[in-house]
């Protein structure tokens, strides 16, 4: 069985399981680290999950009143009933409008972080098509700009197509990549590594801030690596914006990728290097 660990905390990861026993596992783990970690934990599953939700609650230790919650896919005619989300009608902006006012009342009450799972299997019905999918799981990127958020995205192989399940990994940053918007203007910092596990996310990660009418300042100093197809991508993000500039701030391993997929022919884009560590002693 596989189990996740505590580093995924922060990012929008995706998983695709096989069986009942292995959702049962995945859950159980996720929502078991957070609640030990401190977060609050919201797990969404598919209408037919009762038992699931069940052997969530009794399996799960440790959590105060409120802190861990399983709601479930209601196709109800009045509105979801208490401890359900969805409706006949419940569309990708109401999705993402419920996801965006969690993370704000939880922040906003005190808890430290949210931890965000779902069983995505309740996405499986003719109110929501394959494009609908994706553009959800594009759009909720920006929800874990914030690294106080984090979201585990199951799918299930038995139900969705290797195509569909391709095209829905690649928006996913995974658990080797994180990132964080914020700070001075159109702000995006990369953390970890940038290969071809993850490479194909960076384009949804980046447009995110492509619509700035500002300069656009990617911090890489922090990240650990990156292959030709993402200093592309990045390379190809500042030539999309001819008329802002562009700067990144990283090593000298990050600017070498960059340099040699044709950065200096980008006159939008700025390199700089990573500010060094400043260590301050007290006076004696």
């Amino acid at each position: 069985m596989r189990e996740l660990g505590a580093a995924l905390f922060g990012k929008h990861v995706t998983l695709a399981y096989s069986s009942d026993d292995e959702i049962r596992g995945l859950l159980a783990d996720f929502a078991q680290r957070a609640v030990t970690a401190g977060h609050r934990v919201v797990v969404f599953l598919d209408t037919e999950s009762g038992d699931l939700a069940r052997e969530l609650a009794e399996g799960v230790t440790g959590a105060v009143t409120g802190q861990f919650t399983t709601v479930r896919f209601s196709t109800g005619q009045t509105g979801a009933p208490l401890g359900a989300f969805g409706g006949p009608v419940f569309g990708v902006a109401d999705m993402l409008d419920l996801l965006t006012r969690l993370a704000d009342e939880t922040l906003g009450g005190g808890w430290p972080a949210v931890s965000v799972a779902g069983q995505m299997t309740w996405t499986d019905r003719p109110a929501w098509t394959p494009t609908d999918l994706f553009a959800y799981e594009h759009e909720v990127d920006r929800l874990f700009g914030d690294p106080r958020v984090t979201g585990l995205c199951l799918y299930d192989r038995r139900r969705f197509g290797k195509e569909l399940l391709a095209r829905i990994g690649a928006v996913h940053p995974g658990p080797l990549l994180a990132f964080t918007l914020g700070g001075w203007g159109a702000h995006l910092r990369l953390t970890g590594e940038l290969d071809a596990s993850n490479a194909e996310s960076l384009p949804c990660i980046l447009e995110l801030v492509a619509g700035a009418d500002s300069v656009v300042m990617l911090d890489a100093s922090d990240l650990d690596f990156v292959d030709a197809a993402g200093a592309g991508h990045i390379v190809r993000f500042a030539a999309s914006r001819p008329h802002r500039h562009t700067v990144v701030r990283c090593g000298r391993a990050v600017r070498q990728a960059l340099e040699l997929v044709g950065a200096e022919s980008v006159p939008s884009l700025v390199l700089r290097d990573r500010v060094p560590a400043v260590s301050v002693s007290a006076a004696s």
